[in-house]
């Protein structure tokens, strides 16, 4: 089950930072990375976040991704990334 979006924002919080913050500095919209918690929108902002959290993206969206951790494809693209 993919992690909740309120539970990502808290996670990314407690490490001391945030969503407008990491978007600044991933050089995204805030609106582009908000986005990723709840639809597939960009594999960047993904790995925005993961990164910062340290963890694969896979482990916070299991649903986005196959058992050998590749991204699935979401049919949809986004302009920020």
């Amino acid at each position: 089950m993919d992690w909740h979006p309120e539970d990502i924002k808290a996670a990314v919080r407690k490490r001391g930072s945030s969503l407008a913050a990491l978007a600044r500095q991933g050089g995204i919209s805030t609106q582009a990375l908000s986005l990723t918690l709840q639809a597939r929108v960009s594999e960047k902002c993904e790995l925005i976040i993961s990164d910062f959290l340290n963890i694969h993206p896979s482990e916070i969206w299991p649903s986005r991704y196959r058992d050998d951790g590749t991204r699935m494809g979401s049919g949809r693209r986004s302009a920020a990334a």
